[in-house]
């Protein structure tokens, strides 16, 4: 059994650090409703490729709110769940009527749990503001310290001699952000069930707390020119890689009494276990080898590692996909599976809303008004032609003949 079965989350995030954060509350066992926009607000790429990974153990809905029936089927998940999840700013809650007043109406016993961009502790005219992973990498010194740098030039002008470079399009942000989340999400529903309480909180995190996370060790002070760059090797000469026989790497601390060219040139003739062994015997170090992203997926793939390995899944629609297997989350020494395949965008409509009470009819009649978006905001299962959605006018306006 897994520790959150029962409890539910309305997932209405979107990209990565909101999906990565419902992906871990469906892993940890909670039924996951993930509520996609009835127009695409991004290409394939975020829509559907990453949902192989964001969308493992959710079901999914797709719904087109600008109509009164995709707005009553809104309110019946917000009525049934202990989690609302949103990657949304403060106006956008509050058109959505997602807000915590709003919830206090509906459903005050829910968690509100929000992912913005620009939230600190305090609250400031710029924490409503928008963005993405990549531009907290820029505001929080990320790109500076992961661009290419002249290390002599760094040790005389600092860090900002670089030039700035993505640690990653989507990169640790996104996902440490969404780690967060979910981290304040159970939090928040730890203390509620503890105090038995009826009122749910109001749970924020950003990606500017996260990237900022990030950053930590180097906040004091400028960082050494052997942190910085896309060859940084450490944050001293003595604490660092070292490159041994065979374009290998251990990771090392030296101590500074220690000759430091020596002891490269001796190490970069070693094999890797020689260099381990040598660290202990001449130092009393422990040093550890490093492994290459290519190694690492290797390691993933050969199936004998029960905390690093992929596995082939198919949820039965023809979407065959490769994914992580084991979770963030070990319990009992054991790592937790993904939760389950992921499915097509809007494919679990039917049997969401059979679960929130619908009977076949109302089912079949939301599903022919579009106010329940076909699969992949094309088409139903079944159907031989895809009907046009008018997805950008509402039922008023085109009655009223407003188009």
């Amino acid at each position: 059994s897994r520790p959150l079965q029962g409890y539910v989350i309305a997932d209405f995030a979107n990209v990565i650090a909101g999906p990565a954060c419902g992906r871990m509350f469906a892993e940890l066992g909670a039924t996951v409703y993930k509520l996609g926009p009835g127009i695409p607000q991004h290409g394939p790429m975020v829509m559907m490729v990453w949902q192989a990974e964001l969308h493992q153990g959710k079901k999914s809905m797709i719904l087109d709110a600008k109509k009164p029936a995709a707005r009553d089927v809104i309110r019946k998940v917000v009525e049934a769940c202990d989690v609302v999840l949103l990657n949304k700013m403060d106006n956008q809650l509050a058109s959505l009527g997602l807000n915590r007043e709003t919830l206090d109406v509906v459903n005050r016993k829910a968690i509100l749990l929000q992912l913005k961009s620009h939230q600190g502790e305090k609250y400031t005219q710029k924490s409503n503001w928008n963005g993405y992973d990549p531009a907290l990498q820029g505001k929080t010194g990320l790109m500076t310290r992961f661009g290419p740098h002249d290390p002599d030039v760094v040790a005389v002008q600092g860090a900002s001699a670089g030039t700035p470079n993505f640690h990653g399009v989507a990169s640790c942000v996104d996902y440490l952000t969404g780690y967060m989340a979910t981290w304040a999400g159970l939090a928040a529903l730890y203390s509620r069930d503890q105090r038995a309480s009826v009122h749910g909180d109001w749970a924020v995190t950003s990606l500017a707390v996260c990237a900022s996370l990030t950053q930590l060790t180097l906040q004091k002070k400028e960082p050494p020119p052997s942190a910085v760059g896309c060859h940084a090797t450490g944050q001293s000469p003595y604490n660092r890689v070292y490159k041994v026989a065979g374009g290998k790497y251990i990771y090392g601390q030296a101590p500074e009494s220690c000759n430091l060219d020596a002891l490269i040139a001796a190490l970069s003739i070693m094999e890797v276990e020689h260099a381990l062994s040598y660290f202990n015997s001449e130092f009393g170090a422990l040093a550890v080898p490093v492994h290459t992203v290519k190694e690492i997926a290797a390691l993933g793939s050969d199936g004998t590692s029960k905390t690093a390995n992929f596995k082939k899944k198919d949820s039965g629609m023809g979407w065959k996909v490769e994914t992580w297997e084991p979770t963030w989350f070990c319990l009992d020494g054991e790592p937790l599976s993904c939760a389950g395949a992921p499915t097509f965008s809007g494919a679990d409509a039917p049997m969401i809303l059979s679960e929130l009470g619908y009977t076949q009819g109302q089912i079949l009649g939301l599903k022919q008004s579009r106010a329940i978006v076909p699969t992949n905001w094309h088409k139903w299962a079944g159907e031989t032609e895809a009907q046009p959605l008018k997805l950008f006018y509402s039922d008023e306006l085109s009655t009223d003949g407003l188009e």
